[in-house]
């Protein structure tokens, strides 16, 4: 091998997920919109056609989101007959990411809202029937008996990372010992023939409903194209919410409550 074939590969190795011309791999950025316009507007307006189903979504806090405070997210996620049950890891580096720990289907991209991008690792695993129904049990919606259930389906590298950001951030366990099960909300994901971004409408148990406009991209291009995405959305006649935070944590207040 040539020192600067040697070189490329040392550089492809070290940077995975960055963008550079060496590897010609370019790190991805998911832009998210908060829309307060009503959502039947928004499908209207966007010339919007619903998915066929909706999905079912449960997420998994303590009363004081003593999770979500710590930059953690679990979720459970089922459409038709598959279950699959995330961890999300917020505040990281993606060009620091091991990419063993991201094998075989993880990932690290950044979720930008507003101006600000927030890299995020996604760990995700498939629930076979039993965990499935074991994680939903009428039993077991908080405290020690969800610890157990969620504990026993969490797979290694999701309780790896789980127990590194919670020793970091003062959690003294894997878990709240209140955690609590929060849902079920039903998401609706509505797209364009002619676009490629994609709108997803969660309703609360509450009916309460949160809008959000999301499109995946190259990092580096992502600023720029929220700015199309922004012209996009004002041109239609439809309200940005004020706050471009994520939605996440506004979600999981009004489940808690």
């Amino acid at each position: 091998m040539t020192p600067h074939g040697l070189t490329t590969l040392l550089l492809c190795a070290a940077a995975v997920f960055a963008a550079t011309d060496a590897c010609g791999v370019e790190s991805r950025a998911e832009i998210q919109i908060n829309l307060c316009s009503d959502p039947t507007r928004v499908v209207s307006a966007l010339a919007l056609a619903a998915e066929r189903k909706p999905t079912t979504i449960w997420l998994f806090d303590s009363p004081t989101l003593e999770l979500n405070r710590a930059g953690l997210r679990l979720r459970l996620r089922e459409h038709d007959k598959e279950s699959e049950l995330t961890l999300k890891v917020a505040g990281q580096n993606c060009e620091q990411v091991s990419p063993a720990l991201l094998k075989p289907d993880g990932k690290c991209e950044a979720d930008l809202h507003g101006d600000a991008l927030d890299d995020v690792i996604s760990l995700s695993r498939r629930l076979e029937a039993p965990a499935r129904a074991r994680l939903l049990a009428p039993d077991e919606t908080r405290g020690a008996p969800l610890v157990a259930a969620l504990t026993a389906v969490l797979e290694p590298r999701q309780r790896t990372l789980l127990t590194e950001r919670r020793s970091a951030t003062g959690g003294t366990a894997l878990l709240p010992a209140d955690v609590a099960r929060l849902g079920p909300s039903s998401v609706r994901t509505y797209r364009s023939a002619n676009a490629s971004y994609v709108v997803e409408v969660w309703t609360l148990p509450g009916g309460q409903q949160f809008v959000e406009l999301s499109e995946k991209t190259g990092r580096n291009a992502a600023l720029a194209r929220r700015a199309e995405l922004t012209r996009l959305v004002n041109t239609a006649g439809l309200a940005i919410c004020r706050d471009q935070d994520s939605q996440a944590r506004n979600k999981l207040a009004t489940l808690a409550r």
